[in-house]
């Protein structure tokens, strides 16, 4: 993969010490002077792409899912904010051109299991965007000139990342409202894609001679069944839980290109589902359009595309640990744009690692914890904790290591049931760091001296 099996050793090294210990800087993220400077070697070599990486990453990340007949694949775009106040590490604008700030803007792909576990990264592309206003307008550019052409660059890079090694495995792709272009829906039906994407848009319709539009189309199709749906607190939001009405249909778009003026149409399946009767007063009910190339014939159907898009809030959960969780790619003090990316790049993995650990435990709690963690994580653990009846050596169950960690990371149940999250996990990580290195060093055979040789 990089040409050289001292390289490769060197980036297992990197990875298992940032698996342990992640942290936006190198300096931060390893304990000594020659994981430091092998760290910053690494990144500098030329033969060591950010394009070698990726591959092996996302092929990985197929293999674990070779188990399964599909995977939920949400899609996502964001940006990392770097510090760049003299414009020479390679980054472009992000968020608005007058705020002036610069960093790189990303479109990335994780695969989540039917039960809800993240299972990896599986396509990612970065771009930096120019630091002039564009004079030309959206409708007076073709789909390959503007940024929505990387909804269809990344999940063909999950496509070809499956048929690499041979995963017989169905990606099925999950895209948010920002996904809802007429050349990404028309590109999916022709290429056979399993997708879901949320509508933004009351689209027109094609039935008959007439025109009408998706939202009344859909709202006067027969009630299909209801279900109840367990709404958190969040802002403007009270917690509760939502009645949920669904109703579907396939729909026929009229989809018309701005660059070409031409009309055409592609025929998908529609889902609306709505709360009804359950919502405070004051507030919005809760709604999701959604339009899906699945099969979509029965209320159970119409579930599972609704029970499939709710994982795309993965991705969210996934940008959160890697920008400014427990990685906080965006602290980064590497100098060129190609070492940053790569850098990010590992962070990444170490970002899914840690969402795959809090949601394995909560959908298999009684598989033994050496599934996911090393016999050193696991001492480590044991002997910060201290849990009655277990001792050095044992297996406890994943679900209960979890716990723990998350305990030592700050969890405090107050008696609820609700599962440990993300970031007291990945900072229970952090936290035994120290203790998983002192137990590995303890246990390698010691080296002999000078003077015994």
């Amino acid at each position: 993969m990089l040409g050289d099996r001292r390289r490769v050793a060197r980036l297992v090294r990197m990875g298992a010490a940032l698996l342990a210990h992640a942290a936006g800087t190198i300096t931060h993220a390893f304990g000594s002077a020659a994981e430091r400077r092998g760290a910053y070697d690494l990144l500098a070599c030329a033969a060591v792409t950010l394009a070698a990486l990726t591959q092996a990453i996302w092929a990985a990340c197929a293999r674990r899912c070779v188990a399964y007949e599909w995977v939920y694949v949400p899609i996502d775009g964001s940006s990392l904010s770097m510090r760049d106040p003299f414009g020479t590490r390679g980054t472009g604008a992000v968020g608005t051109l007058t705020a002036g700030a610069r960093g790189f803007i990303v479109m990335t792909a994780i695969a989540v299991s039917p039960g809800g576990v993240g299972l990896g990264i599986c396509g990612q592309h970065f771009w930096q965007r120019a630091l002039k206003r564009i004079k030309d307008t959206r409708a007076k550019r073709k789909l390959a000139d503007k940024e929505s052409r990387f909804w269809i660059v990344v999940a063909e890079q999950v496509l070809a990342a499956f048929r690499a090694v041979a995963v017989t495995c169905r990606p099925w792709f999950q895209l948010d409202r920002g996904g809802d272009i007429g050349g990404v829906l028309l590109h999916a039906v022709a290429k056979g894609w399993m997708l879901t994407v949320r509508a933004s848009a009351n689209r027109r319709l094609c039935i008959g001679g007439s025109t009408p539009y998706l939202w009344p189309t859909v709202q006067r199709q027969r009630l299909l069944g209801r279900y109840s749906l367990v709404v958190p607190a969040g802002p403007n939001r009270r917690a509760r839980t939502a009645r949920m009405s669904v109703r579907a249909c396939t729909v026929t778009l009229r989809i018309k290109d701005q660059w070409t003026k031409k009309v055409r149409t592609v025929t998908v399946g529609a889902v609306l589902t709505r709360e009804v009767h359950t919502t405070p007063q004051g507030e919005t009910p809760l709604e999701w359009m959604l339009l899906t190339t699945a099969p979509l014939t029965c209320f159970e159907d119409a579930r599972r595309v609704i029970d499939g898009y709710a994982q795309r809030w993965k991705i969210e959960l996934f940008h959160n640990l890697w920008k400014s969780g427990r990685c906080r790619s965006e602290d980064s003090h590497l100098h060129t744009g190609e070492r940053i990316l790569k850098w990010v790049t590992l962070l990444g993995s170490v970002a899914m690692r840690t969402l795959q650990l809090t949601y394995q435990a909560r959908e298999t709690p009684e598989a033994p914890a050496d599934e996911l963690l090393s016999r050193d994580e696991i001492d480590a653990v044991i002997l910060l904790r201290r849990p009655t009846g277990y001792g050095v050596g044992d297996v406890p169950t994943l679900g209960k290591v979890v716990r723990w960690i998350a305990e030592i990371g700050g969890f405090m149940n107050h008696g609820k049931l609700a599962p440990p999250g993300k970031l007291v996990v990945g900072r229970g990580l952090n936290r035994i760091a120290a203790a998983v290195e002192l137990l590995r060093v303890l246990r390698e055979p010691p080296k002999k001296s000078k003077a015994t040789r």
